[in-house]
């Protein structure tokens, strides 16, 4: 507005603005009420969200300790269609597939995992999805599929893991001396107190002693 003489001017010239404003000005204090308090709701609406999560994910666990296929396939597809977006599913995809391998299931092992690495976030989920996808893959005679997912570089916090894992996928393939090479690249990046050592130990002096390059 202008500078005005009087105020009397200047009251008038308020009123004018206001007449000519004033439905925009309201328009914007409600859509700023609006995503004020539809942000609080939002956010309790989150957290209730992860708490039915949470809740199903816990009943999940306790069937799969149960051995309790039936429950537990129950509780995971509850998880995805409601909270499919959630680290909880993944988590949840996990554990039902931990039960397929249990149950003798590789191949719906392998689906859900797919699912799982799909989703997976933060990082370290993923690494660790991707660890157990190869593991059911090689398991199910899937080696390019278990190759192409050892193609991609590892977090370094999971490179021994990596390495025996394409130690198991040599093996997998015949050729036992890459598959001690990738034993020894594995030791060599675990702690001398690791308790997976002696593991990995027999592993690559299996690989040695296999014949012709297969699993003794």
């Amino acid at each position: 507005m202008d500078v005005y003489k009087t105020e009397e001017e200047q009251g008038e010239a308020l009123k004018k603005w206001l007449r000519d404003n004033g439905a925009s000005l309201l328009t914007g204090l409600l859509l700023g009420l609006a995503l004020l308090f539809g942000g609080k709701a939002w956010l309790q609406y989150g957290e209730r969200k992860a708490e039915q999560a949470s809740n199903l994910y816990t009943q999940l666990a306790m069937a799969v300790a149960a051995n309790d296929e039936a429950a537990a396939t129950s509780q995971y597809e509850m998880i995805v269609k409601d909270h499919g977006d959630s680290t909880y599913a993944v988590l949840a995809a996990l554990q039902i597939a931990r039960l397929h391998m249990s149950h003798d299931n590789g191949v719906a092992a392998e689906a859900t995992l797919e699912w799982a690495l799909e989703n997976a976030k933060p990082a370290e989920l993923r690494e660790v999805t991707r660890e157990r996808l190869v593991r059911a893959a090689i398991g199910n005679g899937n080696l390019d599929r278990a190759a192409a997912l050892l193609a991609e570089q590892p977090d370094p916090a999971f490179a021994a893991i990596h390495a025996e894992l394409r130690g198991d996928l040599s093996l997998a393939r015949g050729d036992a001396a890459a598959a001690h090479a990738a034993y020894e690249e594995a030791l060599a990046a675990l702690p001398e107190q690791a308790q997976i050592r002696g593991l990995l130990e027999a592993k690559r002096d299996d690989a040695v002693r296999a014949p012709d390059g297969g699993a003794s």
